[in-house]
């Protein structure tokens, strides 16, 4: 009997990256992001849905923000790449034939400029350093002559510096400034540039990127010599003003440069959130800032900024595990009170057997395919109770003939435990996994077991949180002790 392998395109092993997309590689490398894509009828009305929803923001002028939800490798960071190439006005993407309808009902973008700007959201410190640092880091590559947005307080320095320059005069005010150099005998650190400032070296220091050598220098010395309640912004790194102001100051560093809106694509916010779910407090405090990206204190928002925020849990589930019942009600009516204001894109679980028909179980030529269509054919031939059990209250043949040598039963297994675990074991990941486990066996007309994803799953895997983990090792030790023997 013939291996699978040699109809189906199964390589020898699965590699780190495979099927896990970051969002600013998507949009970098648009051939391969479109090439890879596959759009279903549903993907196409979550386009033409979060299309409608930017197009209310612009048309009103109001800041909106929607959460796209699905399961981890439902495609959330493919979704909001090649929504970012449709507004960035990419041939490619807009010549897609089954976007054609999408690109169609949506000429009102033409003419209009958007900042597209992906984020990255894993390991940032906080909402503040994340969304205005990121944005200001990728406007600067973007616009390297812009100025740089006033979301550092060190930009408030700045301006009283340059006041007390104009009141002082040059002279006495770079004098005053040079002597903490003086009184250090040129021995503070910095090597030729402790030669003091004159005009020039301090206008070009303000010019810097923020945490630049030598814009961290002045802020240290115009501290140490004039403003010593700036304190707190001396350090490693620079502090930045409230979430709320800096969306503002945001809305109008954009205006000026041209654009009609900005499109913040937040991949993997609620992901972030989670790695902290242990400490109650830095989620309720980060968590609770979302809602400055719909509501605002400082309502000077010129244009308007609309946020995607990625997400496959709700908050209160990350968090509810560590919470006492009174405070876990507390918290959960907070959480209702500024999720009402989210719109919400569902990328559906049941665009996975398309995928997977495309990305992962691709005949290697025609008659690769004729052949596979006549085995499961034949593979249809088991007993009805059987059958019936493979497809699941949900599925049908054609379901069933997508996925093969998958069961609609594995499937559906596969996206209730693929939702558990961390963002490198997608769905697809998975399947492809158990695939590359059986590729020197696996025959022709044969099914992969769901049993099967037990190995796949339980060898070397991370579950999302602390509270998975107890989950997992329950479910280990009932294998181990209770079913294994048996």
């Amino acid at each position: 009997m013939a291996l699978l392998k040699d109809l189906i395109e199964i390589p020898e092993r699965v590699h780190q990256g495979d099927f896990v997309l970051k969002l600013s590689e998507g949009v970098t490398h648009a051939d391969q992001t479109l090439r890879d894509y596959v759009v279903t009828p549903e993907l196409g009305a979550a386009f033409k849905n979060a299309l409608g929803f930017i197009q209310q923001a612009v048309q009103t002028g109001g800041s909106k923000a929607a959460y796209l939800h699905g399961s981890f490798g439902s495609g959330k960071s493919h979704f909001m790449a090649v929504l970012n190439l449709l507004l960035s006005g990419n041939t490619q993407a807009r010549s897609t034939p089954e976007l054609a309808d999408v690109v169609a009902r949506n000429g009102w973008t033409t003419g209009r400029k958007f900042l597209l700007v992906p984020y990255h959201m894993v390991g940032s410190r906080d909402m503040e350093s994340a969304v205005l640092g990121q944005y200001a880091e990728f406007v600067r590559k973007l616009h390297p002559t812009a100025p740089v947005p006033g979301f550092y307080l060190a930009e408030g320095l700045f301006k009283d510096a340059r006041e007390l320059r104009a009141r002082m005069g040059d002279e006495s005010f770079f004098a005053k400034l040079n002597e903490g150099a003086q009184q250090q005998g040129g021995g503070g650190g910095w090597g030729s540039f402790d030669s003091g400032w004159d005009a020039a070296s301090f206008e070009a220091a303000m010019l810097e990127a923020p945490n630049g050598e030598e814009r961290s220098r002045l802020v240290g010395d115009l501290i140490g010599q004039f403003f010593s309640a700036y304190r707190t912004l001396a350090g490693s790194g620079e502090s930045f003003v409230s979430l709320d102001d800096g969306l503002s100051i945001m809305s109008r560093h954009a205006k000026a440069l041209g654009y009609d809106a900005v499109i913040l694509f937040l991949d993997e916010l609620v992901l972030w959130l989670a790695s902290h779910a242990a400490d109650v407090n830095f989620v309720s405090r980060e968590g609770t800032k979302l809602v400055k990206l719909v509501e605002a204190t400082n309502a000077d928002r010129p244009i308007p900024l609309v946020s995607f925020v990625a997400r496959q849990r709700d908050l209160r589930d990350l968090v509810g595990e560590n919470l006492a019942g009174s405070v876990q009600v507390q918290f959960s009516d907070v959480l209702k009170h500024w999720e009402a204001r989210f719109h919400r894109i569902t990328l559906e679980d049941r665009n996975l057997p398309a995928i997977a028909e495309k990305r992962v179980l691709r005949p290697v030529d025609e008659a690769a395919r004729q052949t596979l269509q006549t085995t499961f054919d034949d593979v249809m031939k088991m007993r009805k109770d059987v059958l019936d059990t493979l497809l699941t209250t949900t599925a049908d043949r054609d379901m069933f003939r997508k996925v093969y040598p998958f069961s609609p039963a594995l499937v559906q297994t596969l996206i209730a435990v693929s939702a558990a675990l961390q963002r490198e074991r997608t769905a697809l990941k998975l399947m492809l996994q158990l695939l590359v486990d059986r590729r020197a066996d696996l025959e022709l007309g044969q099914l992969i077991p769901v049993g099967d994803l037990y190995d796949a799953i339980a060898e070397g895997d991370e579950p999302f949180s602390e509270g998975m983990r107890l989950h997992f090792e329950n479910a280990k030790r009932l294998y181990n002790q209770r079913l294994l023997p048996m």
